[in-house]
């Protein structure tokens, strides 16, 4: 298996009032969360469309560290527990979790809101300890440590994504986001429960730094960097976490066949499908124009509202590990809204009228 050096720290939201990192123990992402306690680890996950979130536990003196990992609603992700970070005895142990039919299943999509209580997970403390289920000894576990079988709660009996008042576990469409049979899941290549960054018969890109097996350009977190907002994506104008034209949610284009992070008729490799290509055409969410490197310019207020975009945009959605001046330009109001409305990245304590949304996206379409 293939280990890789993650930071273990918690990520920064992204708007501005919810941007307070959540120190030892707790993550603050928004939208849902795992909790649990562990014997003194790191909790890291990789969502489908290359995003990172990571917390610490809780060092309270006891073998039963707590920790909350507030993860974002709606975009499936994989779990990983890591003891003695930073030391030769590091242990990396992908978690699993069992479906109604026995099946194991890795990978978790949480409803917006939903809070599931792991309970005790017991990990190995060593590679000594591991070596029975590690046996190339390289301190990632060969195959997932099964929540059930270890007496740890079961999420997917604590979620029910698709609202259908029948939990994930026992729903036979499993909340209708598993994955079908011809698709492949973008952190797990093989099938096998060990996320892409963590196993060696995953070969590296030489476009995918993080080694989460997404290209970098369409990689919500190139760099799996716990500071980085996970919104990277350039073509998720709803603001569901995935690109519009990934349908299937495998973190691909749905027409890019060889996965190779284009469009299949992308022969240029500029983003955009060939038959559109035009240097003086826009194909950014809304038809505006990418941001620039630069903050864009003021904007008087609009007609009769008396409303200073600028300064409410600056005031709401910028600050440390927020939204650059210009990192939302280009977003409409319907978009802002949106990510508002689905606690994109802990955007739901965002509070703003609609004439105010409307202010921030004419000062952004500048």
């Amino acid at each position: 298996m293939n280990q890789r050096r993650l930071i273990s720290v918690a990520v920064l939201a992204i708007i501005q009032s919810a941007c307070d990192s959540g120190g030892g123990g707790s993550a603050s992402l928004g939208g849902a969360s795992v909790s649990g306690t562990v014997p003194g680890t790191v909790i890291e996950a990789f969502g489908d469309n290359g995003s990172y979130y990571a917390v610490t536990s809780t060092n309270n003196g006891t073998a039963a560290h707590p920790f909350t990992l507030n993860a974002p609603a709606g975009v499936g992700f994989h779990m990983v527990m890591v003891t003695g970070e930073g030391t030769p005895d590091k242990v990396v142990t992908p978690i699993g979790f069992r479906d109604s039919s026995g099946r194991v299943r890795t990978r978790l999509m949480l409803d917006n809101g939903e809070k599931v209580e792991l309970g005790h997970v017991p990990l190995h403390m060593g590679r000594n300890e591991a070596a029975d289920d590690d046996l190339d000894g390289d301190g990632v576990l060969d195959q997932p440590l099964i929540l059930d079988d270890v007496g740890a709660g079961n999420p997917l009996s604590q979620s029910d994504v698709d609202d259908d008042d029948v939990n994930d576990w026992d729903d036979q469409d499993h909340g209708g986001y598993h994955y079908h049979s011809g698709t492949v899941d973008p952190q797990d290549h093989d099938d096998d429960g060990v996320p892409n960054a963590y196993d060696d018969d995953h070969v590296k890109r030489s476009n995918d730094r993080d080694g989460d097996g997404l290209p970098d350009h369409i990689d919500a977190n190139p760099d799996n960097d716990p500071n980085h907002t996970n919104d990277a994506l350039g073509d998720d104008c709803d603001a569901d976490g995935y690109n519009d034209d990934d349908l299937d949610h495998d973190g691909f284009h749905d027409d890019d066949d060889d996965r190779d992070g284009y469009h299949d008729d992308d022969y240029d490799h500029d983003g955009n499908h060939d038959s559109n290509d035009d240097d003086d055409e826009d194909h950014s969410c809304g038809g505006t124009t990418p941001p620039s490197p630069d903050q864009p310019p003021a904007v008087p207020p609009g007609p009769g509202t008396g409303l200073d975009g600028q300064a409410l945009y600056l005031n709401n959605c910028t600050g440390s590990g927020c939204h650059s001046a210009s990192g939302m330009r280009g977003r409409t109001a319907s978009q802002i809204t949106t990510a508002i409305n689905n606690n994109r990245g802990g955007m739901g304590s965002i509070s703003l009228t609609p004439e105010e949304t409307q202010a921030i996206a004419d000062y952004l379409a500048q």
